[in-house]
């Protein structure tokens, strides 16, 4: 009897050692001849054990080889500790998984929090993911604006130019041959054209100098009513030949901070498109009100408005709306530009609504404080 028992002592042992060498068949066929013997119920139910342990190590075995095969659906074996920590990275990489569909996508927010130096790792290519889209979206812009410069200096210069010179050829050929009211209206169209190709290459000087960092911005504490005032002042002349009426309206809070020259290039520019979308006898309202740490500036008419799809190009170089004003005024398309980076430069904003036939409000705030 002891030899028996000796004899399956040895086959119980001769099972651990192939499980724990990882040769699961051999212990597989082992155990299958062990359950031919006839034993007690002691010896049955170590058998029984051993199976189950062998069974779950196979099950096992086939769970880990799916996982180094990059099968991350596969079930895990059930009721198993030994395999928790398994499960618990099959977990984190099907969530890595999702991430880098999600970083596929463009969507750089992110964060892998996992596996350590891994996760440093993973984290640190999408920040140079985020740098490269900055960059890539930065040349694009560039480029656009590139483009749209080239654009407006070979044909917006080049056009109204043009005009002069055939103007002034056919005074030159011809004066003797023309009437004083021809002669008149030649000298008016070389004038208009002239002043317009002027403030076309003044807009593009001031964007360039934004552009290049020559514009210098120098913050201080403005009494907005008084640029208010100075600009009504400036462009009243402009307001009174289309019988418009210009409105200054200032609350209590009139202070802002920001430089000088900037903020009055802004409005002129501003009150300047009011005028020349608005009807004869229309109202242009300039003014402003506190909204918590900043400043509103709004300027109101009763123009004809702009339509929804046209709001969306406002303050876009690449997309610069040129249309006549209501007396045929000409526009450069680049005041609402340069309006855009003086705010945006000076730590507002700027937007604008509007309802076709009924009019428009271009606002942009300021700070009320000196940054620190």
């Amino acid at each position: 009897m002891t030899e028996i028992k000796s004899e399956l002592a040895d086959e119980i042992c001769k099972i651990l050692q192939s499980i724990s060498n990882g040769e699961l068949p051999e212990a597989g066929m082992l155990l299958n001849e062990l359950k031919k013997k006839e034993g007690s119920s002691e010896v049955n139910k170590i058998t029984e054990a051993l199976a189950n342990l062998q069974n779950q190590l196979q099950e096992g075995f086939k769970y880990a080889t799916a996982l180094s095969d990059g099968d991350l659906q596969y079930e895990a074996p059930r009721n198993f500790y030994l395999f928790s920590e398994f499960k618990q990275l099959q977990a984190n990489l099907r969530h890595l998984t999702w991430q880098t569909q999600q970083i596929a996508t463009g969507d750089y927010s992110q964060s892998v929090n996992f596996m350590g130096e891994f996760s440093v790792a993973f984290n640190q290519m999408i920040e140079g993911l985020k740098a490269a889209r900055k960059t890539q979206d930065d040349l694009k812009d560039l480029y656009a604006t590139r483009n749209k410069f080239f654009s407006i200096i070979s044909h917006d210069l080049r056009s109204p130019f043009n005009a002069i010179l055939g103007f002034s050829d056919i005074l030159a050929e011809e004066w003797d041959e023309l009437n004083d009211s021809e002669r008149r209206n030649f000298l008016e169209n070389i004038r208009n054209t002239s002043h317009n190709t002027f403030d076309l290459l003044e807009r593009l000087l001031e964007w360039s100098r934004i552009q290049t960092g020559k514009m210098k911005f120098l913050p201080v504490r403005l009494e907005l009513d008084k640029l208010i005032a100075e600009t009504i002042k400036l462009l009243t002349p402009s307001a009174d030949r289309k019988l418009i009426h210009l409105i200054q309206e200032v609350s209590e809070e009139k202070y802002a901070w920001a430089d000088k020259d900037a903020i009055l290039l802004v409005l002129r520019n501003l009150v300047s498109n009011s005028i020349k979308f608005t009807n004869q006898g229309g109202t242009i309202r300039v003014s402003n009100m506190q909204m918590k740490d900043q400043v509103v500036v709004t300027i109101s008419d009763t123009g004809v408005g702009i339509s929804p799809g046209n709001i969306k190009k406002l303050f876009r170089f690449e997309e610069q709306l040129k249309t006549e004003g209501t007396d045929h005024e000409k526009g450069t398309g680049l005041g609402l530009v340069l309006c855009r980076e003086v705010i945006e430069k000076s730590r507002g904003r700027i937007w604008a609504d509007s309802t076709e036939g009924e009019g428009s409000r271009f606002s942009f705030t300021l700070p009320l404080k000196q940054a620190d």
